[in-house]
């Protein structure tokens, strides 16, 4: 199982190290160290996953400040093979096309996340689309939040997946995941899926009730359980968004969808896989 959505703000080894950080972490996440890295990993363990990807957030320009910068998630991923470091830039930056290129080829980082609700871009802007562009020259994946922001300097206003439209058509070859479903806008992240094979969606749904009432409320009513079996098999990853979300509960929460052997199969590992460039063992 491959989770497509985590954060280090919790892991005291990957933020202690860096003066400040574990502030900004609280500060513009929400969530600051606590765990252990051992703990970090033991809760993989426990939901099955074997591999996890860790997502950074540059909001410079917007806050003054970084949910982990794209060297310190290289240092944190370096030693831990399970570990997959994606890298972040401010899109509000000149330079941020230029980074995320030295992100990828320098430090060895594996995909791009972005997050317009914490840092402040309208994701459909022109502005942006030397970043997404880049990200597509060097075949790597993004990942996008949409929806509903935890975060307490996030602004959800800015993470609607609709004006993704306009990029998923100017830039086919840019594999992207829309984050949460979308969620509220589930059906809008759908549109995308459907119309576009390169757009992804991720199960880390969060609002009121379990993970599991969640994304059941989700698959079974906002898209339709035949949508996901009959047009969706191939674009849909298993996400988890710890430390939000313990992984067990949400791996949990996808269990218990009773999906067929095949779809669970692409849903927690294969899909993810694609997703990655087809760069990790089948």
């Amino acid at each position: 199982m491959i989770d497509f959505h985590t954060h280090l703000a919790c892991v005291k080894e990957a933020v202690d190290p860096h003066p400040g950080l574990a502030e900004d972490c609280q500060r513009i996440f929400g969530m600051g160290p606590g765990w252990s890295m051992r703990t970090f990993l033991a809760a993989m363990d426990e939901a099955g996953i074997d591999k996890s990807v860790v997502l950074p957030i540059d909001c410079t320009s917007a806050h003054g400040g970084k949910v982990f910068s794209n060297e310190q998630v290289a240092q944190a991923v370096q030693d831990q093979p399970r570990l997959i470091g994606f890298a972040s830039v401010d899109p509000n930056l000149p330079n941020a096309a230029a980074e995320l290129e030295r992100a990828v080829r320098e430090l060895g980082l594996r995909g791009l996340k972005l997050d317009p609700a914490l840092q402040g871009f309208d994701p459909g802007d022109r502005s942006v689309y030397p970043v997404y562009e880049k990200a597509a020259e060097l075949d790597i994946p993004m990942v996008i939040h949409a929806g509903l922001s935890w975060a307490p300097l996030g602004r959800s206003a800015n993470a609607n997946p609709l004006a993704l439209e306009s990029v998923a058509h100017d830039i086919p070859e840019l594999r992207f995941c829309i984050a949460h479903f979308g969620f509220p806008w589930v059906r809008e992240a759908l549109l995308l899926a459907l119309r576009f094979p390169q757009v992804y969606l991720d199960t880390a749904v969060i609002y009121s009730g379990s993970p599991a009432e969640a994304l059941d409320r989700v698959v079974k009513i906002d898209v339709g359980y035949d949508v996901v079996r009959r047009s969706l098999r191939n674009q849909i990853v298993f996400a988890s968004n710890t430390p939000r979300i313990r992984p067990k509960r949400m791996a949990y929460a996808v269990q218990a969808l009773g999906f067929d052997q095949e779809l669970y199969h692409n849903i927690t590992h294969a899909n993810a896989v694609r997703l990655l460039g087809g760069k990790e063992e089948q």
